[in-house]
């Protein structure tokens, strides 16, 4: 779709993120700062996106490629996932030293401990999340994600910057007692829609390249149980970047999820889990707030 709008360079301070927006009967890319009422048409050469992963490759991941078109409303209720259908959801585990403690063990994994979800995990940031009536065991998991800009294979770390567009919040929200079935984690990670995402991708340049030192937060019914930082990370961003495109290549709007912070409730005493009612917040500093209330799974 294109759009006959004059169009200006996208304007990338204070906030500044790719979110997708209900508008017109569907969902489109546009540029959105954290909690505006209002958003711009994202554009790449006049032309109107309905996802991330196409207007990613039109611009070739450059930022400086995305321009602002016509105003459209884009209350908190009207976004969606900023990427609705990766090719990839690459997930990482344990992979901050004090949620590795918390778990029981005394040393990270000598490699990126690497498990998948698909796009039909996603969730949209402040919508109504499902918890499914299979488990009482829900658990939530704050998250940096990255999201990749450009197609690359056997890239090295120094180089990770070169396919990396930037960066959003997710909630890797987990199904303890079906996650430890086996030893692979699927069971209990690739949910139908309990993965939050977003609300806004940030180019990665605003947030500190490929290393961000961001400060991550998770609160649950306004109380903090997760609080650190992404330069934590015991494998960062350009090391997983190279590991991952050593086994497989990446291309435009795949994810990878970073990993949580230590906090998680299923390993407190009491266990601290997902119920009915309960409101999870994600927080990165420079990204904003993912905020989701979830309710149970409507019959049917």
């Amino acid at each position: 779709m294109t759009t006959a709008t004059p169009a200006s360079p996208a304007d990338w301070t204070d906030g500044l993120g790719l979110a997708r927006v209900l508008h017109g009967g569907g969902p489109v890319v546009a540029l959105r700062r954290d909690g505006a009422a209002k958003a711009r048409l994202a554009l790449v050469d006049g032309q109107v996106f309905d996802d991330l992963p196409p207007l990613l490759e039109a611009a070739q991941g450059d930022p400086a490629a995305i321009e602002a078109g016509a105003v459209i409303d884009a209350p908190d209720h009207r976004l969606r996932s900023p990427v609705g259908r990766p090719g990839k959801v690459i997930c990482i585990g344990q992979n901050y030293l004090a949620h590795v403690h918390e778990g029981g063990r005394d040393t990270g994994p000598a490699h990126p401990d690497l498990f998948p979800k698909w796009h039909t995990s996603l969730a949209a940031p402040f919508a109504e999340v499902a918890l499914p009536p299979e488990s009482d065991q829900i658990d939530y998991e704050s998250e940096l994600a990255v999201v990749i800009g450009a197609r690359g294979r056997r890239i090295a770390a120094e180089d990770a910057e070169s396919i990396i567009f930037g960066y959003t919040a997710a909630n890797d929200v987990s199904v303890r007692d079906f996650q430890f079935h086996t030893p692979g984690r699927v069971a209990g990670k690739a949910w139908d829609g309990l993965t939050p995402l977003g609300p806004v991708v940030v180019p990665a340049a605003r947030l500190g390249g490929s290393r961000p030192d961001l400060a991550i937060r998770g609160t649950l019914d306004g109380e903090v149980l997760q609080d650190d930082r992404t330069s934590r990370l015991i494998f960062g961003v350009p090391e997983l970047v190279a590991y991952i495109t050593t086994v497989m290549t990446l291309e435009p709007g795949d994810l990878i999820l970073t990993g949580t912070p230590a906090g998680v409730g299923f390993v407190r005493e009491p266990k601290v889990l997902l119920r009915e009612g309960s409101e999870f917040e994600v927080r990165i500093e420079g990204i904003g707030a993912l905020r989701n209330r979830f309710v149970a799974e409507k019959a049917g």
